[in-house]
């Protein structure tokens, strides 16, 4: 049986996940990481698993009963995209063929094992030509106490996010991060956002030789049409800093209250599609996405979106307003 990870949002709102599914019926299929979740939701399309995971465990996942793994990747660069692939079947412990389809660039390689004449001819009557697996690796050091880490294929705007976490924009050129311990004590080459680095440490640290680092243009593209289905939950949820766990909650609850800039974000994306009540306790600096401002979509009047901003001392600076 064929195990398909799908990775990233793009690969289902530009239909390829769609597309690959159809080509290639009876395998089992998987999302990688929590922002993709969206997208497939959006989509439609059922029979994808959702375990929350990054990539890799993913696809030691899907190893346990696969015999052959399938990477469908939408990528902001051919270069990027395969990198990724290569350094995700790097760490695979099962010796499976590993394949990745990047459709941007509409080309597919052979990370691990032989890819079977099936395979392939499926892939090629979709128009993906097959390219050579690149060279790759995780590029560590060590400078006393500290581990560093480069990343070389963020570009400047892009933003930088470390296990699914956003803790600021590219600079340009390389990115740097060290840590000592599971604590990152310096980044450079990215304008940070401290709360992103909090956040992490909140969590419990990282590991950054094996953490997945990961720069995007775009967390989710403007242009797309928020799927709704109308939530019947009771009660309020308190979501503090933990937006990730918001599709757990999405069906249970009547309303939400969130703390912290990205998780009120990410939350009142989401539960808009379910027609829930967000109040988010945020900074005055918060960045609302242009898909969640918009006045004019009969979708986005579904649901009322309040924030509190709160200065460094706690008290209110401003009464509660609504975005939609």
């Amino acid at each position: 049986m064929i195990g398909m990870l799908f990775h990233g949002p793009e690969v289902f709102d530009t239909g390829w996940a769609a597309r690959l599914m159809t080509v290639f019926p009876g395998a089992r299929y998987m999302l990688a990481g929590t922002m993709s979740r969206t997208a497939l939701f959006d989509s439609g399309l059922q029979g994808v698993e959702t375990p929350g995971t990054m990539c890799s465990p993913a696809a030691q996942a899907l190893a346990t009963d696969c015999g052959v793994i399938l990477l469908a990747t939408c990528s902001k660069s051919t270069e990027a995209g395969l990198t990724l692939g290569k350094i995700v079947a790097q760490k695979l412990e099962n010796a499976q063929p590993f394949i990745q389809a990047e459709c941007t660039g509409m080309v597919y390689a052979v990370h691990a094992g032989n890819c079977s004449p099936d395979v392939a001819a499926a892939l090629q009557a979709l128009g993906f030509a097959q390219t050579d697996s690149p060279e790759a690796s995780i590029d560590t050091w060590h400078e006393g106490a500290r581990l560093y880490r480069r990343m070389r294929t963020a570009q400047r705007g892009d933003y930088v996010l470390v296990d699914g976490i956003f803790i600021g924009k590219a600079q340009g050129g390389e990115v740097v991060l060290a840590t000592e311990g599971r604590r990152i004590v310096e980044v450079r080459g990215v304008d940070v956002k401290e709360h992103g680095l909090e956040k992490i440490e909140r969590f419990g640290g990282v590991d950054l030789a094996s953490a997945k680092l990961a720069s995007t243009a775009q967390l989710r593209s403007d242009a797309v049409d928020a799927r709704i289905s109308m939530s019947d939950g009771q009660g309020v949820v308190f979501i503090d800093h933990a937006g990730m766990h918001v599709y757990e909650l999405a069906r249970e609850c009547a309303g939400a209250v969130t703390v912290g800039d990205d998780t009120t974000a990410v939350t009142a994306d989401i539960l808009r599609r379910f027609g829930v009540p967000v109040i988010g306790v945020v900074s005055r600096q918060m960045f609302i996405p242009r898909r969640m401002r918009s006045r004019s979509s009969a979708r986005a009047e579904t649901a009322t979106w309040c924030w509190l901003s709160f200065k460094a001392t706690g008290r209110s600076s401003e009464m509660p307003r609504q975005a939609f």
